[in-house]
């Protein structure tokens, strides 16, 4: 199997599925209501949009937890981690540094929710740890070799 920043492509792939579900279960299931109430939508609303992107609603957002992915795999690899609780602590980090005061922009200058920077940022946090949780195992000496 092919490697990207030292990673099995079936990690990449694996990471991108893991993280790509767990905002389809936060957003969809979990906390759908909290998050229509923390934008300021309807259900109907929601759904509409998402009949007026179509499929491609769904290959966008594959492609934008892809995209997230393979960036953690890149700074993983750059430090050189493989063990499973360091790389899902890099992951996280970046989560806090980095990802958090981006999204913070929206929420003080374009007057976003502060509920809803908070269910974004609960999904990137949990979902960049996962994602590193997930490529440690396709790392390293003890990596699967798939």
């Amino acid at each position: 199997m092919p490697k990207i920043f030292g990673t099995s492509l079936l990690g990449i792939l694996a990471a991108t599925v893991v993280f790509y579900l767990l905002g389809f279960l936060i957003y969809g299931i979990l906390f759908q209501d909290y998050w229509l109430a923390a934008v300021g939508m309807t259900e109907a609303e929601a759904m509409a949009i998402g009949e007026s992107k179509g499929v491609m609603m769904w290959i966008w957002g594959i492609v934008i937890s892809f995209m997230q992915v393979l960036g953690l795999a890149y700074v993983l690899h750059q430090s050189s981690a493989s063990l499973l609780a360091t790389c899902a602590k890099i992951c996280a980090t970046i989560a806090i540094l980095i990802a958090l005061p981006l999204m913070a922009y929206g929420w003080l200058y374009e007057g976003s929710s502060t509920n809803g920077l908070m269910l974004d940022f609960g999904h990137i946090l949990v979902g960049y740890a996962l994602v590193g949780v997930v490529l440690s195992f396709f790392r390293g000496k003890d990596a699967v070799d798939a």
